[in-house]
């Protein structure tokens, strides 16, 4: 009753097909990305660049870290310890990768104009001596931390900033100097003993075992106990390693949960692998001498979680229901003779 004043007038809508193809054209016209926007897919990159230097003067390294965002960190090495110039590479290398790790990187692309150290490794160059082949191995396990990472080798024009970072002890910018980071290294990374943490686990199935056996002590739970008490009598104890009594065959080695996974993936995807089945495996484990309660479960989830057995595994053929015989006359029909006596003659002294 309000907008009676104003005097509107309800009219149906027309046909909107011509709107329908308006709509359609703008919403399924391809519109140009821009060029210099990432898309949300791309994931970020870090970028180290690392350079080292030894001489009479000292040895030292730099670390020039840049973020996705393009924060650039700068960190200067000073080594307290003779160094070759390859060593001295190896060391800031290692160096930049601890620091990405501590910046929570995780896709890596490192800079070097070191062609040694990028080509030993990415196994192009061969690391012969000692000292580095054990570099190598420290730089790849640090590398390994990472989801993703690039190596890549610059020109040393290219690679300035590394450069001047190395040189701190001896001839530096004053800007540099200021904003750059300062650590000393006392020892090489390849001499460093690495202390992890003893992680305490669980008792494993052998360890009442070996302790009734050599002593009689028994765990505190009745069942247990039992359990202990009765299979005891199969077990033997060999300088201080468990083995099995097998039917009319030799001593099995007993293992742990640990070794068994080692003996698992040698039989199954080894040198001599077949790819068998969980039975098949498990058979052929107990066969080379090994034993340990879970050996069939064990087997069975590992066949499993393998992709080849997984991809090339041959299905029945048979349905799974029961077959449904079909009766037809035809292809089982038997055809038979009747005698009836002579036939009749017909004229012309033909029978019928």
């Amino acid at each position: 009753m309000m907008l009676t004043q104003f005097a509107i007038e309800y009219k149906p809508r027309p046909t909107i097909k011509g709107q329908a193809l308006a709509d359609f054209i703008v919403e399924c016209t391809a519109r140009d990305l821009e060029p210099d926007r990432p898309t949300a897919l791309e994931e970020p990159w870090w970028e180290a660049s690392t350079d080292g230097s030894s001489s009479k003067k000292g040895c030292g390294g730099g670390i020039v870290l840049t973020s996705p965002e393009g924060f650039k960190v700068y960190q200067a090495l000073i080594f307290k310890f003779r160094l070759t110039n390859n060593e001295a590479e190896y060391e800031v290398l290692i160096g930049g990768l601890r620091l990405a790790k501590q910046m929570k990187a995780d896709r890596l692309r490192l800079r070097s104009d070191s062609r040694l150290i990028i080509g030993q490794l990415s196994n192009t160059i061969e690391a012969k001596e000692d000292r580095m082949i054990r570099y190598k191995d420290i730089a790849l396990e640090w590398l390994q931390q990472f989801d993703k990472y690039e190596m890549i080798q610059v020109p040393r024009a290219e690679n300035t900033d590394a450069d001047m970072l190395s040189k701190l002890t001896q001839e530096a910018p004053e800007y540099v100097s200021k904003i750059a980071r300062v650590e000393e290294i006392v020892t090489p990374s390849i001499d460093i003993i690495e202390v992890r943490p003893v992680e305490i686990s669980e008792p494993d199935w052998m360890y009442y075992l070996k302790g009734y056996i050599t002593d009689g002590t028994l765990p505190d739970d009745p069942a247990r106990a039992k359990k202990v008490i009765l299979r005891a009598p199969r077990f033997q104890l060999i300088d201080g390693k468990l083995y099995k009594r097998s039917y009319g065959g030799p001593l099995l080695r007993c293992l742990t949960s640990d070794e068994a996974k080692i003996v698992i993936e040698e039989v199954h995807d080894g040198i001599c692998s077949a790819h068998q089945g969980p039975r098949t495996l498990a058979q052929k484990i107990v066969l080379l001498g090994y034993y340990w309660p879970s050996m069939n479960l064990d087997c069975e989830q590992y066949v499993r979680r393998s992709a080849i057995c997984q991809e090339f595994h041959k299905f029945p053929s048979r349905p799974a229901t029961y077959y449904q015989p079909v009766s037809e006359v035809i292809p089982f029909a038997r055809w038979g003779v009747d005698l009836i006596g002579a036939f009749p003659m017909t004229a012309g002294q033909k029978s019928t």
